[in-house]
């Protein structure tokens, strides 16, 4: 066995790239209620929606940032720079969504459009994450 050959963690993290992709699918289920509730004009709607976006969003950040990333790390010290990146991304998405959550006057398409992008971008950073993670489950 090679010296940075870790059968044991690749099989771990097999199992949690699996983890993450469905926390994914459930973090797309929240976008999918904001956007709903954008498209009612429900002020009362957009925020409890954004809210539970933001709930979801930071516990899976938090999951990734002190688990994931740390042994995607350990199993190979070449990801540092891919994981360093994800993990700013992470502060520029909670940024992101915090403002949209403080903009509680707007509900107009300045706000609909802020958050497409913010979507947008979770999205691609979603499928880097994912694709990371089957990198480093190939033995």
């Amino acid at each position: 066995m090679a010296p940075n050959d870790h059968p044991g963690l690749r099989m771990r993290l097999a199992h949690e790239a699996r983890r993450v992709a469905a926390q994914h699918e459930a973090l797309d289920a929240f976008e999918r209620e904001v956007r709903a509730a954008f498209e009612s004009g429900s002020a009362s709607a957009i925020a409890a929606s954004l809210r539970s976006l933001e709930r979801a969003l930071l516990a899976h950040f938090a999951i990734e940032e002190d688990v994931h990333f740390p042994a995607l790390h350990g199993l190979d010290p070449g990801f540092a720079a891919e994981i360093q990146n994800l993990v700013r991304e992470h502060g520029v998405f909670r940024e992101a969504l915090a403002r949209l959550i403080a903009d509680t006057a707007a509900t107009g398409a300045g706000r609909v459009a802020a958050f497409a992008e913010l979507a947008d971008g979770l999205r691609k950073h979603e499928n880097r994450e994912e694709a990371l993670f089957a990198r480093s489950t190939i033995a």
